[in-house]
């Protein structure tokens, strides 16, 4: 009997002890925790070398390569710089607001584990490819801004709830740099279409012009409009490797040649299926040698160098751009069906 309450009180004892140990690392944990405070405060962003984002079985892997990041999942297209930089900025600028507990039950209530439809894990690496952090950003607050996270690179870590929602990119269209070229109007010296050109009369200041205009007729101002700005800030919808299964069957069979004022250009080679539009693009110098001799005036120098350098960011242009096909949204696309006849009308038409 004696060693009976002996045990039952060495069992008091231990779980006394716990109790205590329980009640002090709450405390301790709660004095340690400040609103407002940094979820994630020691994160260097110089280090992280690949970003890997899930959301609903679906993942985009961002990886640096040299002084810009590419996007894996297609193909190791490049990523706008300022996508990966808005993610970073979203996650080091989380706040939080207090801490909520821990525990596989709490977890899955808040969408943390098992993750939800909604729930966004992400993944920051170093260039040795381990985790530096590893984080699920889970349920909204029901009853105000913020969401419940919590870091998954290490034990027993909290789950918290953010001061603000957290809002964090997700699909790899999201971070794709799918601007091509951004060239103004103003800047093209000559359009060659499938079957019509325009090209400016060689006086200082002069607009481009549709050649062999018929009397009594004139520019369809609107449709004249869309060709000439074809080239600005030219997007992509779809990007697809040139030799790709999906775009095989694709028959390059009209092109566009848009020479540039500075003696530059780009020729745009264009396929169609259906209402889809695809083109392929590559740039050109009209200038193909350049001589300089021991008293060429410093002017001259200036304007050699600056054909000398624009002829290499044609061929950087080309050394990338030519290993795609890209896809073109309708509005863009529908640029590329203009010909003559949609480019004039009569005189006496209504302007448009």
């Amino acid at each position: 009997m004696n060693q009976m309450n002996q045990r039952l009180a060495v069992a008091a004892a231990v779980l006394l002890a716990l109790s205590v140990f329980s009640y002090w690392n709450s405390v301790s944990r709660a004095e340690r925790f400040e609103s407002g405070q940094k979820f994630l405060p020691n994160l260097n962003p110089d280090e992280i070398a690949q970003v890997a984002v899930i959301q609903g079985g679906e993942q985009v892997t961002l990886t640096r390569d040299g002084d810009r990041y590419v996007v894996e999942e297609t193909h190791d297209y490049q990523a706008r710089n300022e996508g990966v930089n808005r993610l970073v900025r979203s996650l080091l600028d989380i706040e939080l607001a207090k801490e909520v507990g821990s525990g596989e039950s709490l977890a899955a209530e808040l969408g943390i584990e098992p993750p939800g439809e909604d729930t966004v894990e992400v993944a920051l690496r170093n260039a040795a490819g381990s985790d530096m952090v590893r984080l699920r950003v889970g349920d909204r607050f029901a009853d105000g801004s913020g969401n419940y996270v919590q870091r998954l690179d290490g034990e027993d870590n909290p789950i918290y709830l953010t001061e603000a929602t957290v809002l964090i990119d997700s699909a790899a269209d999201q971070f794709l740099q799918k601007e091509i070229v951004d060239v103004a109007s103003s800047d093209v010296a000559r359009i060659e279409g499938p079957d019509f050109t325009f090209s400016k009369d060689g006086e200082e200041g002069a607009e481009l012009a549709l050649e062999r205009v018929p009397s009594g007729r004139r520019e369809k101002t609107s449709e004249v409009g869309r060709v000439k700005n074809f080239l600005s800030r030219l997007r992509f919808s779809e990007v697809h490797l040139a030799d790709a299964e999906e775009v095989a069957d694709l028959s390059f069979d009209s092109e566009f040649r848009y020479e540039l004022a500075d003696g530059s250009g780009y020729l745009v080679a264009v396929a169609a299926r259906e209402d889809d539009r695809y083109i392929r693009i590559g740039g050109y110098h009209t200038v193909q040698q350049v001589e300089i001799e021991r008293d060429t005036p410093e002017e001259e120098l200036q304007e050699k160098a600056d054909i000398l350098n624009r002829a290499e960011e044609m061929q950087e242009f080309n050394e990338y751009h030519g290993s795609w096909v890209y896809k073109l949204d309708s509005f863009t696309g529908e640029k590329l069906d203009l010909r003559r006849t949609d480019l004039i009308e009569d005189e006496d038409d209504e302007d448009t």
